[in-house]
């Protein structure tokens, strides 16, 4: 009788994570990614096993006899352990009843292996503190572990120096070194093709934020990045016999990496300098996670464009298997946008928070209407500050901000405007305002921050028309005409045309009255279409 054994890495975020720099996340992230495909193949090749899943840290494995199943359990977790110094949980082997091969026995076999997974973590004792001595050093890297060695570094901002690394941590340095990428290999060969870029060319990726922030065009040292997670991927997988499941695990690291490597060729073609450097690092990516550092220019269109080109390539993927009953397939993306020197762990915490709003909202709409689209999320981190552990407004019935936002190739639909608007909306008005003085951009900032959003629901109406008597119609006044007609359009835009310009927008139980002119003023800077270059956004003299 098959078997179906599960297993899954434990906490993949904090053994990637437990370093200083970037190289060696993407060394962690790489090895990891080797390791799935390849240590679990052979492995289960050893023991008699059929691999169904392997990649990012999750394993199917079919098995025709449970004492094989256990066995490999056993010594995937020991190896898993030696290789990447972390820990891997083995559920109890599942027997596949009924007519074994069939879709219904999978599909109950492996929610029943889920079932189990959860169980086995759920029971996991805790983490074993690191021995710790008076006179041994740590490892200058993650900060956690004893060091093994003193040694140098690798990397153009490292070269000479000497550090203190623990055995993790050297392996991950020595995973990034290597002359075959697991991950930066896929996604250069994607982002050549992407790109259409012609002969054999070394790649030159980035070491860190630094070399990213160098594409900051108004040279503040601001890098973005960017975390995107499928919506409704259990119910995609849970719907999938052996056969789709397979396929769909194999193509689904692929699609990641070409829409990631598609909306990077287009910001290359946006912002062609520093030619030689490829404008982006990969830091996981596997499965339908994303976690990658881009350039702050651009960086809400790169995140629409990758979602875009995600939902295009899935939407295949899913009909080319047979799974033609499901919902329209889309993913949920946050950009963070901060200094370079900002601890990327923070970045990715802050990005976690984002992106689960943007799941829900998602899940509002879907529930409400049966429309499923992609939405994005962002936030922009000024100077060192630590990200807010909860989003300003979220309780109020005056919401300063339309975050997230849809993102589509057309026009909303009428319930959907329900929820929000479309990125690009956001990404419009912000060229048509290209040309408004600094000096006039700042007092609409203020004047946005200023509306007073902790007030009852039937004073919200009355405390809006004192604001936009008081404030705004002050600063309409300032304008010259063309620029009165402007941001009179954004404002209809990024609002509505009633309630002083603000919009109902159904937000969890409530419905509070949003605009989305603050969310573009605070994110003016990387707010660009891919369409125009740089040069396109230099503010010109209005006619007389």
């Amino acid at each position: 009788m098959p078997y179906l054994l599960a297993a899954e890495a434990d906490k993949i975020q904090d053994l990637i994570f437990r370093s200083s720099r970037l190289r060696e996340v993407v060394g962690a992230s790489q090895l990891l990614t080797r390791f799935c495909q390849s240590v679990g193949e052979m492995l289960a090749k050893q023991h008699g096993g059929t691999v169904i899943v392997n990649d990012g840290g999750s394993f199917r494995v079919m098995f025709n006899d449970k004492k094989q199943a256990e066995a490999f359990g056993a010594e995937l977790a020991e190896l898993y352990q030696l290789a990447l110094g972390g820990s891997l949980t083995i559920a109890e082997p599942v027997e596949v009843v009924a007519a074994a091969g069939t879709k219904n026995s999978f599909q109950a076999a492996n929610q029943a292996a889920d079932q189990k997974l959860r169980w086995a973590k759920s029971r996991r004792s805790g983490v074993v503190a690191e021995a710790h001595m008076p006179y041994v050093a740590f490892c200058e890297s993650c900060g956690v572990a004893l060091a093994e060695r003193r040694d140098t570094r690798k990397g153009r901002r490292s070269a000479g120096r000497r550090y203190y690394l623990c055995q993790t941590c050297q392996v991950k340095q020595a995973e990034r070194d290597r002359a075959q990428q697991a991950i930066l290999d896929d996604v250069y060969k994607a982002y050549r093709e992407a790109a259409q870029i012609q002969g054999n060319i070394s790649p030159d990726w980035p070491e860190d934020a630094d070399d990213i922030a160098d594409f900051d065009l108004s040279q503040r040292n601001y890098v973005a990045y960017l975390v995107a997670d499928g919506n409704g991927m259990g119910q995609i997988f849970g719907s999938c016999n052996q056969q789709q499941m397979t396929k769909l695990s194999q193509n689904l690291t692929t699609i990641i990496q070409n829409s990631l490597a598609q909306a990077i060729a287009l910001f290359r073609q946006a912002v062609p300098g520093k030619a030689a450097m490829i404008p982006v690092l990969p830091l996981i990516l596997g499965g339908d996670d994303l976690f990658a550092l881009i350039p702050a220019p651009y960086a809400l269109d790169v995140a629409r464009q990758f979602c875009l080109t995600w939902e295009r390539e899935m939407a295949d993927l899913v009909q080319k298997i047979g799974l033609n009953d499901l919902p329209r397939p889309t993913i949920a993306a946050a950009v963070v946008i901060c200094k370079s020197k900002y601890p990327y762990a923070l970045a990715y915490q802050r990005a976690k928070d984002l992106l689960k709003q943007a799941k829900q909202q998602s899940k509002r709409l879907a529930y409400a209407t049966g429309e499923h689209l992609s939405a994005v999320n962002f936030e922009v981190i000024l100077g060192n500050r630590l990200a807010a552990a909860e989003d300003r407004d979220n309780n109020t019935v005056i919401r300063r901000t339309l975050r997230p936002y849809w993102v589509v190739e057309s026009t909303l639909s009428r319930d959907a405007l329900e929820y929000g608007i479309a990125l690009n909306t956001l990404l419009q008005q912000r060229y048509t305002l290209k040309d408004l003085p600094n000096k006039r951009l700042a007092e609409l900032r203020r004047c946005f921050e200023n509306v007073p959003a902790n007030v009852q629901m039937d004073q919200r109406k009355a405390a809006l028309e004192k604001w936009a008597v008081s404030e705004l119609a002050r600063i309409l006044l300032r304008l010259s005409k063309q620029e009165q007609q402007k941001v009179t359009e954004a404002l209809i835009a990024l609002g509505s045309d009633k309630v002083h310009y603000w919009r109902d927008v159904k937000w969890g139980n409530k419905m509070p009255l949003a605009h989305g002119m603050l969310d573009l003023l605070e994110v003016w800077d990387f707010a660009q279409d891919l369409t125009y270059s740089p040069d396109a956004y230099e503010p010109q003299e209005d006619e007389a």
